[in-house]
């Protein structure tokens, strides 16, 4: 029956053999016990009794390919029509960043891809541009302080407080001390919060 171009069970049915019977059968020929049977076969074809498993469930399920290779594709993995259309959402609106064009794809193409995914859709297609400009840090401070109170520098933290929503904690902290010189907490982050500090 092994040699056959048929599967076991298509033969079994068209047979009118009962599995039953078949597999008592072959489990007597082969003086194996009818338990021990699919380990038996697994080790004979010298496979992980995990993989056999798992390739019998996915046969019996009528998933498994003829050939045998199946080639697992990601679940999340882009089609070529849907790579196509971010392509030409990100050549219409070459301004707009990776996180931006993948907001407006979502809402507007009804097509769920994530920032990283456009990123790295636009890189393999040479769309992403280079930064304009490199900032590189100076090695000194351009206006040194001397002294206490020559240089102040603001800060604005915010913070959500459960319950009462968000609060900004405004700082001024002197340059050549660091010490924090006056904080307050304020309800917004507008300019007369800032010079109320200060």
């Amino acid at each position: 029956m092994e040699e056959t171009r048929w599967g076991e069970r298509k033969l079994l049915t068209h047979l009118q053999v009962p599995k039953s019977n078949y597999y008592r059968w072959r489990a007597r020929a082969l003086q194996v016990p009818k338990s021990n049977y699919y380990r038996w076969r697994a080790r004979a074809l010298q496979v992980p009794k995990s993989n056999y498993y798992r390739w019998r469930a996915r046969a019996l399920q009528g998933k498994q390919d003829s050939s045998g290779n199946s080639v697992r594709i990601p679940w999340n993995k882009l089609s070529p029509p849907e790579e196509a259309a971010v392509s030409a959402v990100a050549r219409e609106s070459p301004e707009w960043s990776n996180r931006q064009l993948a907001t407006w794809i979502t809402d507007h193409l009804r097509l769920s891809v994530g920032g990283s995914t456009v990123y790295r859709l636009l890189k393999r297609e040479g769309l992403v541009k280079p930064p304009d400009m490199k900032l590189l840090a100076g090695k000194e401070y351009q206006r040194k302080t001397s002294g206490p109170h020559q240089m102040w520098a603001t800060d604005a933290s915010y913070f959500r407080v459960v319950g009462w929503g968000y609060y900004y904690m405004v700082t001024v902290m002197d340059d050549y001390s660091r010490s924090i010189l006056a904080w307050k907490l304020q309800l917004d982050m507008t300019s007369d919060s800032l010079t109320q500090v200060v």
